[in-house]
């Protein structure tokens, strides 16, 4: 077992840096009904159980993810902390086009589950929070989706 913030070394299997390329959005069998592809980022884990994610949506942001972002219909609860200025409509363009987060990662081989624990967020109040993702490799190629059977995602990831 693999404790966050030690220095044992990670699996060499999702070591390294991965390319976001796909977004879909999954019935309740786990079938894809709708995928997004307009999209890129950054995934990196570290060989000592580090890791930062990095991800943007090109275009306009279909209500796919139910998370706390996107409540599965577009709507955003809000930005978190900040004076900023800008606009009601410049704050929905940004938060729904991107999201990034770094942490520790702790992988559990058994069950296929990775679990993030987030040190920095884009949105504070996530901070200390844990995502749990399982995960597929196929070759050169990860799946990662949320435990949470109330959340009908995937994303699609490239070695890089």
């Amino acid at each position: 077992m693999v404790i966050f913030g030690g220095c044992k070394q990670q699996p060499q299997g999702l070591t390294g840096s991965w390319k976001f390329v796909a977004d879909q959005q999954l019935d309740e069998s786990g079938h894809v009904v709708a995928e997004d592809r307009n999209v890129d980022g950054l995934l990196v884990y570290t060989a000592t159980g580090q890791m930062s994610v990095q991800l943007v949506w090109f275009g306009t942001r279909q209500p796919l993810i139910t998370d706390t972002v996107m409540n599965a219909d577009g709507v955003t609860p809000g930005i978190g902390l900040g004076t900023n200025k800008w606009s009601d409509k410049e704050n929905r363009a940004w938060i729904d086009s991107y999201d990034a987060y770094f942490g520790e990662y702790q992988i559990d081989e058994k069950n296929k589950v990775v679990t993030h624990r987030i040190n920095g967020n884009l949105r504070p109040e996530k901070k200390f929070k844990e995502y749990k993702r399982s995960y597929q490799l196929t070759g050169d190629t990860l799946y990662l989706k949320s435990t949470d059977p109330a959340m009908e995602w995937r994303t699609i990831w490239v070695r890089k």
